[in-house]
């Protein structure tokens, strides 16, 4: 039997529109509440477990293929400037001698193409 303290003795009522109703209603249900357990937590503040939505896939929307082929063409683009980056990088570090952590400037300096790219990389 609850305490004298835990006993509810007063009434809050607020008014919502359909919508509001069903909104605060499925925020309810799913967390396994009734929608006044569900408005008292979260007026009070407290902290519940997060929402999860979950998209029926009616409502899902698919891209047309022309969106997805540039998507393709995109990650496929990333991926070129992301190896020629890293074997930019790997050529550089070539320049690099192991047993002192030394870097060969001159041959560095020799190596146009990796200049050209260094440049490239700096205006970017």
């Amino acid at each position: 039997m609850p305490s004298q303290e835990q006993k509810k003795a007063k009434t809050i009522n607020i008014n919502l529109t359909e919508s509001e109703y069903e909104k605060v209603k499925q925020l309810a249900e799913i967390r396994n509440l009734n929608p006044t357990a569900y408005t008292r937590l979260v007026a009070l503040g407290n902290r519940i477990k997060p929402t999860v939505v979950e998209i029926s896939s009616s409502q899902m929307t698919m891209d047309t293929n022309e969106d997805v082929e540039d998507l393709k063409s995109q990650a496929q683009a990333n991926a070129n400037a992301n190896a020629y980056y890293a074997n930019m990088f790997k050529r550089f570090a070539s320049y690099i001698e192991d047993d002192r952590f030394y870097i060969n400037l001159h041959n560095v300096q020799s190596d146009r193409e990796l200049i050209q790219a260094i440049h490239q990389i700096k205006k970017e």
